[in-house]
């Protein structure tokens, strides 16, 4: 109470008062003005009203009325004056027992409840009125003209801040709503002009200068949309990114730049967190190529789940050393995290990694996946990719470790090149051992995710910063995308429901031609007086035009609606010991530096009759070429 005293505003109080007395006065006239008894009366309420005053004034100290700052004043602030002003009277008419006040009659308090709240919030509402005034009349000149294209809750909150906020330097001309029932309405003082389609003709009427999407999750088609619509005024639209801060109890929007993700964004994926967490809870997990894209992401959500002990095994320094430092802190000692710095081709030292810490859960992403890179280097990679995986099975064997998730790709569907062949490969020794120990043994396949290391959409980026042509390896190219987060996230669910040797197969939505990627990469960083400058360079060794996920059309649906299964890894029968000893003559010979003879055998193996069928699949029936990105956005 002390503290609330010291922050009372005298320049809220004094005016307080006196409205609190003239509330009494006037509710006494309206009870009693008009009897000839009225003198009588008033002399009554003159000898009370400094302790009706000092009650009431007391009430509101209390109840934090004094707390509202009256330029900002809400609804809300509105409702706990209400609320003030019963409780005062109430207590007000409960003195009036105690000291006996003769003639006055008590009908008078009931009365000045309502004259009390007139009063008291109509000259705070008053005050805020003023000021958004004034601050309309100080923007309005200098101003930017602005559109806001969503009429929701996001929209009109963002409205009352323009209205209220002289910083923002937006002046608001209106709305834009597909919804018809809105069209032509008011909200928060503004009208809402028309629909998406009308969007250019108000932009023109209005000459804004300014355009802000406050959906909450828009459409990606419906933003692409919208972009090139303010490319053609030279706008950069801007969207609503929700609750920014929390000032005075309020919540504020804020808007920023429109990105990549959102130009790609997918409806939110529902995740059972309770499975996942009974997975992890409390085990030790160990996450090879932690320091990669994917890996990191699937450190951090591991990490969530709070496991007894989190391995992060990579065989670069640095970026081993740079989720160390995300995941521990200053955190030397008494940490579940451990990083570990080795190479998956080191036998030996993984060996001492599961004797020393015995994982219960792997999860496989260390793999060279540069398209280009591992065709160029195909002896490495194949000793990377395979022996790498093989390595990681034969400890996880001996050790009995209960799950192990080998992240793969896409590529790996009819593959074309050495990365995609050595990643079916590994699909196919997982499913095998999966097979044969009847364990969680599993693959999960996905396609590109976005902003993940050396991905094209950096080199993208870099090139229409630096001003030189954007290039694409074939006009018709298309890929499937994801966020990071959210193919983990899937990752892990996944883990919970494959049973022993399936390929789990996530829904990435519709392919993405290049193409248009990089148009709308350039719309959002380019610049708006040209077309972004295209150069087509030709397909590289190793490169489809289109990527496949599916491989047989026997595909399992699952409890989740965007996971699907391929039972037995898509293998007809076991491998067995034949499998096994071309894998060995694969991995001696890219040892012996013979590499056109083991990439013909990888090939070949994963192409035999023997060992697995693949069926063509047909081609996506919206794309005219199939789908696929430039070399080395997979991971």
């Amino acid at each position: 109470m002390l503290d609330k005293i010291k922050r009372l505003n005298h320049r809220h109080l004094i005016p307080d008062v006196l409205l609190i007395a003239a509330s009494f006065y006037v509710s006494l006239w309206l009870r009693v003005g008009l009897e000839p008894d009225f003198a009588g009366h008033l002399k009554v309420l003159n000898k009370y009203i400094i302790l009706f005053v000092v009650l009431r004034a007391a009430v509101f100290l209390a109840t934090g009325v004094y707390d509202i700052i009256w330029r900002y004043i809400s609804l809300h602030d509105a409702l706990k004056i209400v609320r003030a002003i019963l409780l005062s009277s109430l207590i007000i008419i409960a003195a009036t027992y105690i000291v006996d006040i003769g003639r006055l009659p008590r009908s008078m308090f009931f009365i000045d409840v309502s004259v009390s709240v007139l009063f008291l919030a109509g000259v705070r509402f008053s005050r805020r009125l003023l000021r958004e005034y004034q601050i309309g009349k100080q923007v309005k000149e200098n101003a930017k003209r602005t559109l806001i294209v969503g009429a929701g809750v996001s929209g009109r909150n963002l409205a009352t801040r323009l209205s209220t906020d002289n910083d923002t330097g937006l002046r608001l001309m209106g709305f834009i709503d597909d919804d018809p029932q809105k069209v032509g309405r008011m909200i928060a003082g503004n009208r809402v002009w028309g629909n998406r389609a009308q969007l250019a003709d108000y932009i023109r009427e209005f000459s804004v200068n300014e355009v802000i999407v406050a959906m909450s999750r828009p459409p990606a088609e419906a933003l692409r949309n919208i972009m090139q619509v303010c490319r053609n005024f030279k706008i950069q639209p801007r969207l609503v990114r929700g609750v920014a801060e929390q000032t005075l109890g309020k919540s504020i929007e804020t808007f920023q730049n429109v990105e990549l993700g959102d130009l790609l964004n997918r409806p939110p994926k529902t995740i059972d967190n309770k499975s996942i967490r009974e997975l992890v809870s409390g085990k030790t997990v160990l996450v090879t190529g932690a320091g990669g894209s994917i890996g990191s992401e699937l450190a951090r959500q591991i990490l969530a789940f709070k496991p007894m002990r989190l391995l992060l095994l990579d065989h670069s320094e640095y970026n081993l050393y740079t989720i160390d430092q995300e995941l521990r802190g200053n955190q030397t000692e008494n940490s579940n995290v451990l990083p570990l710095l080795v190479d998956v081709k080191d036998k030996r030292s993984l060996a001492t990694v599961f004797k020393k810490y015995r994982p219960e859960i792997v999860f496989h992403a260390a793999a060279y996946k540069h398209v280009h890179l591992v065709e160029a280097n195909p002896a490495t990679s194949i000793l990377n990719n395979i022996l790498g995986t093989r390595n990681l099975l034969d400890l996880s064997v001996e050790q009995e470790v209960s799950n192990f998730v080998l992240i793969s790709t896409d590529k790996a569907v009819n593959p074309v090149g050495v990365m995609g062949a050595t990643k079916r490969v590994c699909e196919l020794m997982v499913a095998q051992v999966g097979r044969e120990l009847n364990k969680h043994y599993c693959s999960v396949r996905f396609g590109n995710v976005l902003g993940s290391s050396g991905s094209l959409i950096p080199l993208l980026t870099q090139q229409i910063k630096d001003g030189r042509p954007i290039t694409i390896t074939h006009p018709d190219m298309s890929r499937y995308f994801m966020l990071i987060s959210e193919a983990v996230a899937l990752v892990l669910k996944a883990a919970t429901i494959t049973g022993p040797g399936n390929i789990a197969i996530l829904d990435m939505g519709e392919p993405v031609r290049i193409v248009d990627l990089a148009k709308s990469l350039y719309a959002l960083i380019g610049d708006a007086d040209r077309e972004a400058p295209l150069v087509f360079t030709g397909q590289r060794p190793g490169e489809k035009l289109f990527e496949e996920l599916y491989l047989c059309g026997n595909e399992i649906k699952t409890e989740h609606d965007h996971i699907l299964l391929i039972p037995h890894g898509d293998t007809a029968n076991f491998l067995g010991d034949e499998f096994h000893s071309r894998v060995g003559m694969i991995v001696q010979l890219a040892g012996e530096g013979k590499a056109a003879t083991c990439v013909d055998l990888v090939h070949r193996l994963v192409k035999s009759d023997g060992v697995a069928t693949f069926i063509e699949p047909e081609r996506p029936a919206s794309l005219s070429a199939g789908f696929v990105t430039e070399a080395g956005l997979n991971e």
